[in-house]
């Protein structure tokens, strides 16, 4: 039986100096999105080492093309409720969080994927408003190019800012036995794997991999953006450090997860993440990592890519309301 080993496509842009190969008289490139995507093959590559080329690729965000069919909705923009007042019983603090609902929520009576958008450090909730989230998705559903989904933003505290981990109270434990439940209790969602996503900036794209590798049952789909990944491995535990866990988790094989890194060229985070993507590939499980040859560590950064970030997590996410199960019934499994 013919093994099956990844295909790799990566391509490499000379951008001004930043890389010393480049011919310093050849003309000026023109700066491209770097790709790298890992996909199970059941043809032998004929070597081992992926050819280098300046062919531009498209990015392999999924394209955002109108639809003939329109939003059914009259209202112009989605809902979002606070809850500032959320007292979490295992961290002992206040973690507040939004919960963004697309228009004609309450009409349609319809269960909603979910995914669950993490800020960075030293940020609150309502980074992912300002990066322009809920902007994009009312958008994108006048248009009828992303799919309708219910947001949800959290302020993770002290206790997703520092380095704690189960079973000490932790960021995680909020999450998964706390602001979960709430959310599936007070809101219509399509809560299974599938139609959940997890996906944070920075210090909330680390929680995002570092929970969403162990828990393939609980989120289906990842984004890490500018996830900062310490190389550091004394600083976070090897069970739940996302590049150890990477290169040795037995639920990874086969748990057959949706996976997204991204960051800009100049940004200093692309180094851990260029060796999670690299720990990936050497076992064969699929991912995207995109290279931006703009962006640095920053909001502006991130809101030139919201846009791709919802497309992603949404990808597979019913366009047409009528598809979406009823908020009448139990959801499906």
């Amino acid at each position: 039986m013919t093994q099956k080993k990844p295909l790799i496509t990566l391509l490499v842009v000379c951008i001004g100096l930043l890389l010393a190969a480049c011919d310093p008289l050849a003309p000026a490139p023109t700066p491209q999105v770097i790709v790298v995507t890992a996909v199970p093959s059941a043809t032998p590559l004929p070597t081992a080492t992926p050819a280098a080329t300046h062919t531009p690729i498209p990015t392999s965000t999924p394209a955002l093309e109108p639809s003939a069919t329109p939003f059914p909705c009259d209202e112009e923009s989605g809902q979002i409720f606070r809850f500032d007042s959320f007292r979490s019983t295992i961290a002992g603090e206040t973690l507040r969080y939004r919960v963004y609902v697309p228009p004609c929520y309450q009409q349609t009576q319809r269960r909603y994927p979910v995914a669950f958008l993490l800020h960075g450090s030293g940020e609150r909730e309502d980074q992912w408003e300002k990066i322009g989230a809920t902007i994009a998705l009312d958008q994108g559903f006048r248009l009828n190019v992303l799919p309708p989904m219910i947001l949800v933003m959290p302020y993770f505290g002290t206790v997703g800012n520092d380095n704690y981990f189960p079973p000490d109270p932790s960021f995680e434990s909020v999450l998964l036995n706390e602001l979960l439940p709430a959310v599936d209790r007070d809101f219509c969602t399509w809560n299974n794997r599938d139609h959940r996503a997890l996906g944070g900036i920075s210090r909330g794209g680390f929680w995002a991999y570092s929970i969403g590798l162990r828990h393939p049952d609980l989120f289906g789909i990842l984004g890490g953006h500018s996830a900062y990944m310490t190389e550091d491995l004394s600083a976070v535990p090897s069970p739940f450090n996302p590049l150890e866990l990477a290169l040795n988790s037995s639920l990874l094989l086969d748990a057959g997860l949706q996976l997204y890194l991204d960051n800009g060229a100049q940004d200093r985070s692309g180094v851990a993440l260029q060796l999670l993507s690299s720990h990936l590939t050497t076992r064969n499980i699929p991912h995207t990592y995109v290279i931006n040859p703009v962006g640095d560590h920053n909001d502006e950064y991130w809101s030139s890519h919201v846009s791709e970030y919802l497309a992603f997590y949404g990808r597979n996410w019913p366009k047409d309301i009528t598809q979406l199960p009823s908020c009448l019934e139990p959801s499906p499994r």
